[in-house]
């Protein structure tokens, strides 16, 4: 029995030991004593967040230093009676009674006052309070949880406030010349931000878990806003700076589509006579849709983007709308130059081929190649006449 009595003591003054070491750092921390006000420290005049949570959680930590005496007096007396008792042969009572000293409710909490609802007529105001040393030491490991949770919590705010603050100020330093770089002027919440974060500048020493909840659910939040919506506007204008470089690419090709167009339209006019012609666009309308992409590209200094993007999907279409028509033409007069070329290509081949046959003084040949070389060297031809001609000489030479 007297082994029991031992290992209980002896677990019993370790935790006192850790109890106290505890309870020792908690009250060396600096951010503690400037919130209880010891010398050297000042004590803050907490207000706000941060005094509806530390005040209850000093009020603990005075409950926890009370109930560490009582703790520590019981175990104490304890001890005394275990080394009043002779070492063999100890009485079952003395066992008994530091056993309830150890385990019974032996520790007489200050009297605490019964609420009205919970009284009966012959019930008085007051009550005592009798627990176990184990249920008190549970009670005091919750509440020092809880005051070291909210110290800590303060200790961090202030450490890391200022670091937070100096962050959010970058930030909005950093957004506002994104702002301006993308024409995008001042951001109301920017200066929203700016504001808040001046007057929570004030506030840090006396609530700064105010503080650290304010900037967590509105500076914060504000300023990702304000991120997105720049972000999204930077992506806007990428893309109408990549449509802005496709439209003058398009307009480069159409004008130097014109300028062949234009050139093959002159020559064929003046080598071919043909039934159709194949006429470029007129310059007005190559100088419109020009104009038409200047005003676009100086209306991106007022900052209506997706104006000028529907805008400049419009210009594309049209731009893509005369490469067609320009290239129809131009292939279509380049195609009559080659035909008249090819064609006379062709009668020279016919008339080698007559003269290796000795065919060349057939008089029906020497007509029809006199009549097609004329029209084919005059300017301009009349293909249409001309082509007859060649075919017709074609099939008089491979005839039986």
């Amino acid at each position: 029995m007297t082994s029991e009595i031992d290992q209980l003591l002896a677990d019993w003054k370790n935790k006192i030991q850790v109890v106290s070491q505890n309870l020792f750092d908690l009250q060396e921390l600096p951010t503690y004593q400037r919130l209880c006000g010891t010398p050297g420290f000042p004590k803050v005049d907490l207000i706000g967040i941060t005094a509806t949570k530390i005040d209850p959680a000093l009020a603990a930590i005075n409950d926890l230093f009370q109930y560490f005496d009582l703790l520590l007096q019981k175990v104490e007396q304890a001890s005394r009676l275990r080394q009043q008792m002779p070492r063999f042969l100890a009485s079952e009572q003395k066992i008994a009674e530091i056993k309830e000293l150890l385990t019974g409710a032996s520790i007489q909490l200050p009297v605490g006052q019964t609420p009205l609802s919970q009284r009966d007529l012959l019930t008085g105001s007051q009550r005592a309070n009798a627990i176990a040393p184990a249920e008190l030491l549970q009670l005091m490991t919750q509440a020092f949880s809880i005051a070291r949770d909210a110290v800590l919590a303060v200790d961090a705010a202030w450490a890391n406030l200022d670091r937070i603050i100096q962050d959010a100020e970058w930030q909005i330093l950093e957004l506002q010349n994104l702002a301006v770089s993308l024409n995008q002027g001042n951001f109301h919440q920017l200066v929203q931000a700016r504001e808040a974060i001046a007057s929570l500048k004030a506030k840090i020493e006396q609530d700064p878990l105010g503080v650290s909840a304010d900037i967590d659910q509105q500076i914060k939040p504000l300023l990702a806003q304000v991120r997105l919506q720049l972000d999204l506007c930077e992506k806007q204008q990428t893309q109408l700076q990549e449509k802005l470089a496709i439209a003058q690419d398009l307009l480069a090709q159409l004008i130097k589509l014109h300028s062949q167009s234009l050139a093959a339209f002159t020559e064929s006019q003046e080598k071919v006579l043909y039934s159709t012609a194949y006429t470029p666009l007129p310059q007005e309308q190559i100088d419109a849709l020009s104009q038409w992409l200047t005003r676009l590209q100086n209306k991106l200094e007022e900052g209506l983007i997706n104006p000028i993007m529907l805008g400049l999907d419009n210009w594309s279409r049209k731009a893509r709308e005369y490469i067609t028509l320009e290239q129809q033409a131009y292939t279509n007069n380049s195609a009559l130059l080659k035909t008249r070329q090819e064609l006379r290509g062709r009668l020279d081949a016919l008339q080698a081929k007559a003269l290796a046959r000795g065919l060349v003084e057939d008089q029906l040949l020497v007509d029809l190649a006199t009549q097609a070389k004329q029209l084919l060297y005059t300017r301009p031809t009349p293909l249409e006449q001309a082509s007859v001609l060649v075919t017709q000489y074609e099939k008089r030479l491979n005839s039986p």
